[in-house]
């Protein structure tokens, strides 16, 4: 409801407060502006009495190169001499243009302009033209041109010149000082306007300090008790008047505050408890506790949706389930679950006169339930239900479940993807081996282990023969579909402790711990010929030919100290296989000492 001044009960003190300090600031205001303007005033006067003197010595300059430039062409008869004669005498003139456009007053000193310049061109004209003029025409040249006349309005012309720049200057230092005294008394102005205003200050506030000012330190000194977490307030009496209201308004406020603080401390508690879990298990046992503690629930049950069955499975419960559920503690078909099919929290504040889940799944007897889904990036990965008293569920408490539902749906789903990402960074998405990074990984573990247990370790490097013209001829889908029926049929071919790891295209590579030479020789013609039985994928146009592979194979420590050597060791072996014929084993030997 908008409320007028006339309407409040403090509006004397109001107006008391207001109205003085109202006029002080029209009359800081207007004493700004005033000195503003009188200071640009003065400012204005400087620059055009500096601006004076510039062109005062510009001009003697000018009249100086005329007479130095026109005796010179007298002398010499050199046209560039006359020249510069004429662009001095053209800036001589514009600058008394210029002088005239910056002296206005006073009228004496406007004369005094005038009559230099009628003295100026009475010295151009009649004296110095004729002279240029002659010597031009062809007559006589020389320094006796130059009489006497000539330097004397010369002369006087420099002098007048001087005189005018003096009277200029002294324009301008009589300018700024009187700008820096009016500078001086704006200082000195607003320091008293500024005193004025402090002592009208202090009369306000000492006269109202009782009617305002008191509740108003009360509530500030509330307010930053209230910032530092110090719930323990100390504020005006509840009167009949504004204050009043205020007062009763903060302390609900206060309470408010102080209980959403707990509720967020409590929250944070929770967040930063569940982030740390390292499985699903100790997520569930952290939700179940957290929920009961800040929402006094009878019993939590925790949904987790299995998409491919169709059905929500109870993966944990804060009680122990009903005997005939805890064989097969599910709910089938997941859309079942309204808050699961709605996607959003689902309650019943009395299961006595609402209608409840259709789930049907375990349905208390009396009191309240909530069923909230949980959601992690827009996908439902299960539901939390959780039983209390009759009315439970308030906006506010399903807001605050909300939250805790929302924190542990991104834990669960972080804990699900990193386990996948996990996996993912370790395998080949095409057969299901190992990558080339996890094989070096490992294979530098065997080879510690190998070291310490002084056992040998085996290398062979297999490559399809011929597999890039099955890309070629039959596509790389039947490439890809080959590719994955070579791994499966080389890891059927050994021991569960040996490791198989695709390098890169149709390149591959096995470690066997504890395996040498001969051994390795061993397995090597046993995927030999487990791969020549190959069932090769069937292509209608055209039959795909046998499929055959080669084999290098080397020995950790007979062939090599470190693992780049072992690749390079058994990469040569392989490559002797290829080079021999392919659909062949080859054991790594230095000095070309093969046996195949």
């Amino acid at each position: 409801m908008a409320l007028s001044l006339r309407q409040l009960k403090i509006r004397s003190q109001v107006f008391a407060l207001i109205l003085p300090l109202i006029l002080v600031l029209f009359g800081f205001v207007g004493l700004f502006f005033y000195n503003y303007w009188k200071i640009n005033q003065v400012r204005q006067s400087v620059e055009r009495s500096e601006l004076r003197v510039l062109h005062t010595e510009s001009l003697l300059q000018g009249v100086n190169e005329m007479d130095s430039r026109a005796r010179g062409y007298i002398l010499t008869r050199q046209d560039s001499f006359l020249q510069a004669y004429q662009t001095a005498s053209r800036s001589v003139l514009q600058e008394f243009v210029n002088l005239h456009d910056l002296t206005s007053q006073p009228p004496s000193r406007v004369a005094e302009l005038g009559n230099l310049q009628k003295r100026f061109e009475t010295w151009k004209t009649q004296r110095v033209d004729p002279v240029l003029a002659e010597v031009k025409a062809g007559g006589k040249s020389g320094g006796e041109l130059v009489d006497e006349q000539w330097t004397s309005n010369l002369a006087e012309i420099q002098g007048a010149v001087l005189q005018l720049r003096q009277m200029s200057q002294k324009d301008a230092d009589s300018n700024r000082s009187i700008r820096n005294h009016d500078i001086r008394w704006a200082v000195a102005s607003g320091v008293a306007m500024g005193l004025v205003f402090a002592a009208l200050m202090f009369l306000l506030v000492h006269y109202v300090s009782r009617e305002i000012t008191e509740p108003v330190q009360q509530f500030i000194s509330a307010a930053e008790h209230l910032r530092h977490g110090d719930f323990d307030l100390e504020l005006p009496p509840e009167a009949d008047n504004e204050f009043g209201v205020l007062s009763r308004s903060f302390r609900e406020m206060t309470e408010a505050l102080w209980q959403d603080r707990e509720e967020l401390g409590a929250l944070k508690r929770y967040s930063e408890a569940v982030t740390q879990c390292t499985s699903e298990a100790e997520v569930y046992d952290q939700i179940l506790h957290a929920l009961r503690d800040r929402f006094h629930a009878e019993q939590v049950i925790i949904f987790k949706l299995r998409p491919e069955e169709d059905y929500l499975e109870v993966v944990a419960s804060l009680n122990p389930l009903p005997e005939d559920l805890q064989e097969w503690p599910v709910i089938e078909g997941k859309h079942r679950c309204k808050a699961v099919r709605m996607g959003r929290p689902f309650r019943v504040n009395d299961v006595s006169v609402e209608p409840l889940c259709p789930a049907k799944f375990a349905e208390p007897t009396k009191g309240s339930y909530y069923c909230g889904p949980l959601i992690a990036g827009g996908i439902i990965i299960g539901a939390v239900r959780l039983q209390g008293e009759t009315g439970l569920w308030t906006p506010e408490r399903e807001s605050l479940v909300e939250s805790y539902l929302s924190t542990t749906a991104s834990v669960l789903s972080n804990l699900h993807l990193l386990q996948t990402m996990r996996e993912q960074a370790n395998m080949d998405p095409l057969t299901g081996l190992y990558n080339r990074r996890f094989c070096k990984d490992y294979a530098r573990k065997l080879m510690a282990m190998s070291r310490r247990k002084d056992t040998p370790l085996g290398f062979i490097m297999l490559d399809l023969d011929h597999f890039k013209n099955i890309n070629d001829v039959y596509g790389h889908e039947v490439g890809d579909r080959i590719l994955r029926q070579f791994a499966k049929t080389v890891t059927q071919s050994m021991r569960e402790t040996n490791l198989t790891a695709r390098l890169g295209g149709e390149e591959f590579i096995i470690l066997l711990p504890d395996t040498g030479a001969k051994a390795c020789q061993v397995v090597a013609e046993r995927i030999r010929n487990a791969v020549a039985r190959m069932n090769a994928p069937q292509v209608k146009e055209k039959p795909i030919p046998p499929i055959t592979v080669s084999l290098g194979i080397a020995v950790y420590p007979e062939h090599g100290g470190t693992l780049e050597e072992m690749l390079q060791a058994s990469d040569r072996a392989l490559y002797e296989s290829k080079r021999a014929g392919r659909n062949r084993s080859t054991l790594y030997a230095e000095e070309k000492e093969i046996t195949g």
